[in-house]
C-alpha cells in the first residue's frame, strides 16, 4: 500500500525511457522521494536512512565511473537517466536495484546483440527485473 506511488513512478519512467531514451528529473525525483517515504513507513526511519545512504554509494560511484568511461573513451556508456533510476531502485531495496541493474544490463547486452543494435533504453529491462525480483523476495 505504501509503496504505489513509487510503482507508478518507476513504470512510467520505464515506459517514457522506452519512448523517448530518457528519465525525466522530476519523474526520477518523485520516485526516489516515493520510495524514501515508502520504505519510512513501511519499516521505519532507521531503515529508510540506511537505503537512502546506500543508494546515494551506488549513485556516486555509478556517477565517478561513467564520468571516467565519458573522460577516456569520448562515448556515454550507461546513461545517467539509468543511474537516477537505480538510485531509486536503491532507496526502495538496495540489494534488490543492484541484482535487477546487474541481470538488466546482461539483458540488454543480449538484447542488443539480437538486434545488432549498439544501444537500447535500459530501464525497460531494469523496472521489470527489479519488480520481479521484489514479488518473489516477497514470497519467499
Amino acid at each position: 500500500m505504501f509503496y504505489i506511488p513509487f510503482w507508478i513512478c518507476i513504470f512510467a519512467g520505464a515506459a517514457i525511457d522506452a519512448r523517448q531514451r530518457r528519465f525525466p528529473n522530476e519523474l526520477a525525483g518523485a520516485c526516489a522521494v516515493t520510495a524514501l517515504v515508502g520504505v519510512w513507513l513501511d519499516k521505519g526511519v532507521n531503515t529508510a536512512l540506511d537505503h537512502a545512504g546506500l543508494a546515494v554509494i551506488v549513485y556516486l560511484a555509478l556517477v565517478l565511473t561513467e564520468s571516467l568511461w565519458r573522460r577516456f573513451r569520448q562515448t556515454s556508456g550507461i546513461g545517467m537517466g539509468d543511474v537516477k533510476a537505480l538510485f531509486a531502485l536503491c532507496t526502495f531495496d538496495p540489494m534488490g536495484g543492484i541484482v535487477a541493474f546487474t541481470a538488466a544490463l546482461l539483458g540488454l547486452a543480449i538484447a542488443c546483440l539480437i538486434t545488432k543494435s549498439r544501444s537500447l533504453p535500459l530501464l525497460p529491462f531494469l523496472v521489470p527485473i527489479f519488480a520481479i525480483i521484489e514479488v518473489v523476495g516477497c514470497t519467499l
